[in-house]
């Protein structure tokens, strides 16, 4: 019977939210390790990590400039292309062509 009492109050959440610096602590991580003190197992977890989501990104990146220069390329081959038909078929249609693309 007690879900009929009123006097029941909802607990509280008693968190309060710390200022935390992820940039601040991953160069402090890369200072020990490069001025060779003795890194915790847990901090050398971390700068594994670290690596590891740093190669991501750079991986992330050459991806989006393959895809741009395959783009690239692919354009350029269909105006090669455009233009050696062009050229073997002779420089006569190229005016009806034309023609046919304004009206």
């Amino acid at each position: 019977m007690r879900f009929l009492n009123s006097n029941i109050k909802p607990r509280k959440f008693d968190y309060f939210p710390r200022y935390y610096n992820a940039r601040k602590e991953k160069i402090e991580l890369k200072r020990k390790f490069y001025s060779n003190e003795n890194l915790s197992q847990d901090e050398r977890v971390l700068l594994m990590r670290e690596k590891i989501e740093e190669q991501k990104q750079e991986n992330r990146v050459s991806k989006n400039g393959v895809y741009s220069q395959n783009t690239r390329t692919l354009v350029l081959l269909s105006i090669v292309f455009i233009l050696g038909y062009f050229l073997l078929n002779g420089l006569d249609d190229i005016d009806r062509v034309i023609f046919k693309l304004m009206n």
